[in-house]
């Protein structure tokens, strides 16, 4: 898999199962819950920033500048538009 992936989806994980052990816990009526929604809460918006912060790291490990795309598949929709305006000026 690919290093983008793979980050993508333990952000995913992380995050399902921080809400999940919420849930589980307001179930069980769990002293705790308050914090621990919180904490989701908190690391909703801190997971995916972190997430783009090392792709942005792998970028420029790379050498590439730290400001491209981070994105493949944006990079791979260019790429088919710029063939597609090819294909139509020839």
């Amino acid at each position: 898999m690919e290093f983008k992936r793979i980050l993508a989806l333990a952000g995913i994980v992380i995050l399902v199962l921080m809400y999940l052990s919420t849930f589980v816990l307001a179930v069980m009526n769990h002293p705790d819950t308050g914090r621990l929604l919180m904490v989701s809460i908190v690391c909703t918006v801190f997971v995916p920033v972190l997430i783009h912060l090392l792709l942005m790291m792998n970028n420029a490990r790379r050498g590439k500048n730290v400001f491209d795309e981070p994105y493949s598949y944006r990079e791979e929709g260019n790429k088919d538009n710029n063939k597609e305006n090819s294909k139509g000026e020839s």
